[in-house]
């Protein structure tokens, strides 16, 4: 019994699609952007950095990364935050370098 691959139309869809969104250093800014996205049911991921030896900066940072098809979606989200929380992110919006996959 000979099998069949049967071509899905998402196997020949882009990947590495993704967008580094924004950055925080704050823990609760941090958590308050998750449950933003994922009330939106926005698809993320996070990115760690941590400081380098000689930087000025102390704290572990994180960047949101989301799907380029979801950008607007996730900008409206954050911005729903109000301004107190929006004036500790610092957006990025450039594509990720890397491949993942």
């Amino acid at each position: 019994m000979a099998k069949t691959v049967v071509e899905s139309k998402f196997s020949k869809g882009k990947v590495n699609n993704e967008i580094e969104l924004c950055r925080v250093n704050d823990k609760s800014v941090k958590i308050a952007i998750e449950r933003a996205l994922l009330g939106e049911r926005i698809s993320y991921f996070i990115k760690w950095e941590k400081p380098g030896f000689f930087s000025s900066e102390k704290k572990d940072s994180c960047i949101f990364c989301v799907n380029e098809w979801q950008i607007e979606a996730a900008e409206k989200a954050i911005s729903d935050l109000g301004d107190e929380m929006e004036s500790k992110i610092k957006y990025i919006m450039k594509r990720i370098d890397k491949t993942l996959f």
